[in-house]
Formats: structure tokens, C-alpha cells, sequence
């Protein structure tokens, strides 16, 4: 009797155990796989100075304050190809992209072999411009002018150091020396003369450029008619605006310069009621982001379409709720 009470006190024990570790490892699995209450996310921006910076900050801020429980650490990147990277990789959360960076990037042309396909568009930030610039005095006044030139085009990875590269190419321009450089340094070394042209993308006015003119008077640069017709025809996912002279100080006349779309993305990871909270605050509270950049002006729900590549279910929701309809290629895999 006592040795059968044993496996009796025995089985006990073991059950006792097994219930514990079930309820422990469910708990566990909840966390994981339950909803988002509390959300530590990683923003990939660009250098510091570039408007992606500046727009993270302030988007994080109005999020922050909107939604207590989620908190956007904004962080410094090489821009749009990096942050597609860093997405993929599971290092970063969301990412500001432009359209042509992140399409090639999610597809694996161009500036990639390998197909990035865990990003998802959310909503469309603004049009970016290229700015092609020097100083006045310094005999560059057209692109053509920076062949034999030390000319800057941004950080590695940076929407401006693939497209500056990549334009330079089409238009067979070939500079003394080029410096992948963040903006405020490749501006600091106009100043100084260690460098004598630049690109830079940013939305209009550029911070940088408004800076530079209080203190040197900029050389404004533009495409011919048949420049930008040989840039378009080579890069697809490429536009082109043009720059109102009122635009600059030292802007003498409008001026066409290349022109692309940026996009906030997110990883596929998040979860949809996440996203949806992310994009509905981002257009319930325009009127803080426009006081956080101008450019935020074209940060409206419709231009959603501009977006190239699927977007996050959580943001389709959104959009449908508004009436908005989603083109097929827009849809991501996991709705298909």
C-alpha cells in the first residue's frame, strides 16, 4: 500500500510540474503572438541633416504622444537602400525609402541582386528633388561642368549616392574624385574648399540648401530638355519637377531636376493592428506634421497609389475604411 502511495505522491508531483510548464510556455506564446500593448519599434531615417531625420524625429514625437504605449527610437542610416537592408534583416522595425530605392530593393534589380521582400509600404511621405549645386565663382554651372571635379553625393546606401552615381553615368561625366559624404559635411567642405560640387535629395526647400545660402552664394544647377530625357529613359522608377525660382535665394530662373517619391515602410513582421494605428495617426494628426516639415503638404491618404511596392495589411485596412481602392500589384503575398 505505502509503494503504490508513493507513485501515487509521484504521478502528483509530475502533473503538478506539466501544468505548470504548459501554462508557463502559454503565457510565454501570448507575449509573442498577442497583441501589440506595448511597442518598442527602431526607425531607420538618413545622416543627420537630411530631411529624413528631421521628419522621423517629429513623426516619432506625434506618435509617441498619441500612442503611450508605442515608442519610435529614430536612428541614423545610409538612407533608403540601407534601411530596406536593415528591414530584412530583422535590425530595424520601419524605414523611410524612396520609391525607386525601395521597389528595386524589394524586387532585386538595380542597386541589388537579392529580392528584400519583408518591407511594406505604409503611407507616401513627399516628392524628393535632386539638388545639383556648387558655389557661385566656382566655373560649374552645369552638370557637364562637374566632369574633373571633386563632387560629393552622400553617404553609401543614401538615395543621393546611388542616383548622383547613376547620373553621372548616363550623362558620361567623369569627376576628378567623389566623396560619399553625409550632406552637412559635403556642405561644410564647400565652404572650405576641400570639395566643389554636390547632389543632395531632400523636399523642397532643402534645410541644407536654405542654410548654405545665408552664408555663400549657391550655384543652382539644372538638366537640359535632352539631359533629362537621357536620365528618364535609362531609370523608370525616375521623374522630373522643376524648382520654382522664388523657390531659393540665389535661384536666378526655374530649373527641372529629378524628382522621386519617398515612402514609409515597415517590416511584414508588425502586427495589423500596429500598422493601422501607425498609419491612422500619421493623417489624424497632419497639421503636427506639417509643423514639423512643409513638405508633409503631400502626405495625404490618396497618394497611397504612388507607392511601388506591397503594402502592410494593416495600412490596407486603413485605406479601405476610407474609400480608397488598393491596385492589385499593391496587394502584399499574404492577402493574395
Amino acid at each position: 500500500m505505502l509503494k503504490i502511495l508513493n507513485i501515487i505522491k509521484v504521478m502528483i508531483i509530475i502533473c503538478v510540474i506539466l501544468v505548470f510548464a504548459y501554462g508557463c510556455s502559454n503565457d510565454e506564446a501570448g507575449e509573442a503572438e498577442g497583441p501589440n500593448d506595448s511597442s518598442n519599434l527602431l526607425l531607420g531615417t538618413s545622416s543627420q541633416g537630411g530631411t529624413y531625420y528631421v521628419w522621423g524625429g517629429g513623426w516619432a514625437d506625434i506618435i509617441g504622444n498619441t500612442l503611450p504605449e508605442v515608442d519610435v527610437s529614430v536612428e541614423v542610416s545610409g538612407g533608403p537602400a540601407s534601411n530596406v537592408q536593415l528591414i530584412q534583416s530583422g535590425e530595424m522595425d520601419l524605414g523611410f525609402v524612396t520609391t525607386w530605392l525601395g521597389a528595386e530593393g524589394y524586387n532585386g534589380e538595380g542597386w541589388t541582386d537579392v529580392e528584400h521582400d519583408k518591407i511594406r509600404g505604409m503611407f507616401i511621405m513627399y516628392p524628393s528633388v535632386m539638388h545639383m549645386y556648387s558655389l557661385q565663382g566656382n566655373g560649374i554651372k552645369t552638370i557637364a561642368d562637374f566632369s574633373g571635379n571633386h563632387v560629393s553625393t552622400g553617404p553609401p546606401g543614401s538615395t543621393s549616392a546611388e542616383a548622383g552615381e547613376i547620373l553621372m553615368n548616363a550623362l558620361g561625366i567623369e569627376p576628378g574624385k567623389v566623396s560619399n559624404i553625409p550632406t552637412n559635411t559635403a556642405v561644410d567642405g564647400l565652404r572650405d574648399g576641400t570639395n566643389d560640387a554636390g547632389f543632395a535629395i531632400t523636399g523642397l526647400p532643402g534645410p541644407f540648401m536654405l542654410d548654405l545660402e545665408t552664408t555663400h552664394d549657391v550655384q543652382h544647377i539644372g538638366l537640359s530638355n535632352q539631359e533629362m530625357e537621357t536620365v528618364l529613359s535609362e531609370n523608370p522608377y525616375w521623374d522630373s519637377i522643376v524648382i520654382p525660382e522664388d523657390t531659393y535665394q540665389h535661384l536666378e530662373e526655374d530649373i527641372s531636376v529629378v524628382a522621386f517619391w519617398n515612402l514609409a515602410v515597415a517590416s511584414e513582421d508588425l502586427s495589423e493592428d500596429l500598422v493601422y494605428d501607425l498609419v491612422k495617426t500619421t493623417f489624424e494628426k497632419h497639421e503636427e506634421l506639417l509643423a514639423v516639415d512643409p513638405t508633409a503638404k503631400d502626405t495625404i491618404a490618396e497618394n497611397i497609389t504612388y507607392s511601388t511596392v506591397p503594402l502592410h495589411p494593416g495600412a490596407i485596412k486603413y485605406y479601405e475604411e476610407q474609400g480608397i481602392d488598393i491596385p492589385d500589384d499593391l496587394i502584399p503575398p499574404e492577402m493574395e
